[in-house]
């Protein structure tokens, strides 16, 4: 059974703490739980990034999971949850693509976001929350958010937000065999089938400095490996490399 809250200052934190407390008291939550909300007094995105949603027009999910992962593999669990929410979001929207780290674009356009925190116990993840903002039915944004989009705007149609959500839940469900280690070669072959501007030179912002490169790979810990003109490549973790929009 999954929580309907009108309203909640922030999904991800709303689950994590009854999360933690059903744990200490032995009871944890069922895999896959979630909670959505109508409107977030302060949704967050990835780093210090803020999330904007109008009441009640969008997505604004964060489920629970339990997934067995070795904190070493925790780059797994992204692989899978940006593909599964990529395959769902291609019914609708078939160009979609994974923005590395945790968005998902169409064209130059961000459509959804993501925020992922794992516990870790020992060398086991004890327990990972993934929050997802998706733009549903925005047709206007503040000014100061860049480059948004919403499957309104890309569609022309209005949506049942309540309906997205149980099929997006349903997609989780079934792709849910496919969360483990085992099959990090097929979600990272996914992953990067479908990876904004991979191996097309663009200019990204190193240490405040614009440079040209080529997205040719992820590697185990999720960082963004960049092609130079020289033939050079380099591993970049999040916030140490900026797309250039």
């Amino acid at each position: 059974m999954n929580q309907h809250l009108i309203e909640t200052e922030s999904t991800n934190a709303w689950l994590m703490a009854q999360a933690r407390e059903r744990r200490q008291f032995g009871e944890p939550l069922p895999d896959l739980y979630a909670v959505y909300s109508d409107f977030q007094t302060a949704g967050r995105g990835a780093g210090t990034n803020k999330w904007h949603s109008s009441r009640g027009m969008n997505i604004l999910t964060s489920i629970y999971f339990e997934t067995g992962l070795d904190a070493a593999d925790q780059f797994v669990f992204n692989l899978w949850f940006a593909t599964s929410t990529r395959r769902y979001l291609a019914k609708y929207v078939p160009e979609v693509l994974i923005k590395w780290p945790n968005d998902l674009y169409v064209r130059d356009r961000k459509l959804a976001g993501d925020l992922t925190e794992h516990s870790v116990s020992g060398n086991r993840l004890d327990f990972t929350i993934a929050g997802i903002g998706i733009n549903v039915n925005e047709e206007v944004f503040p000014s100061e958010i860049p480059n948004p989009t919403s499957l309104f705007l890309e569609t022309g149609r209005k949506y049942d937000v309540g309906m997205l959500m149980d099929e997006y839940l349903a997609v989780l469900r079934e792709r849910r065999p496919l969360l483990s280690a085992e099959h990090e070669a097929a979600l990272r072959e996914d992953y990067l089938s479908h990876l904004y501007r991979r191996n097309e030179m663009y200019p990204y912002l190193v240490n405040g400095q614009q440079i040209d490169g080529v997205i040719r790979d992820i590697d185990r810990f999720g960082r963004l490996v960049l092609e130079f003109p020289d033939g050079t490549r380099k591993a970049y973790g999040f916030k140490e490399i900026a797309y250039c929009l």
